[in-house]
């Protein structure tokens, strides 16, 4: 799998450079940024892909020393499954499965 990553976009490909599915993060501020959507297309489902693109996407903006804000629901859940992230939010917001 291959990592793709664009302005405010991250797609993740198959080894044949077939897109699996994919997470926005709109710039809200400079070293903010808001991730909005993530989506795994329906081949590939069942796979853990949204959970992988998570964590690459989330490595990726520490290491840019970003701080992001989750209006995406998996986003949310995904965190709140995984606290060691929760660095990232820009303040004490925490999110918890539903």
């Amino acid at each position: 799998m291959t990592i793709q990553f664009e302005k405010e976009k991250m797609t993740l490909l198959s080894e044949e450079g077939i897109p699996m599915g994919y997470i926005t993060f709109p710039e809200i501020k400079k070293g903010l940024v808001n991730i909005d959507h993530v989506l795994t297309y329906p081949k590939f489902r069942g796979q853990g892909i949204a959970a992988k693109m998570m964590e690459a996407l989330l490595q990726h903006l520490d290491e840019q020393d970003s701080k992001v804000v989750l209006t995406c629901p998996y986003a949310q859940n995904y965190v709140g499954e995984h606290p060691e992230w929760s660095h990232l939010l820009p303040t004490n917001i925490h999110f918890e499965k539903k």
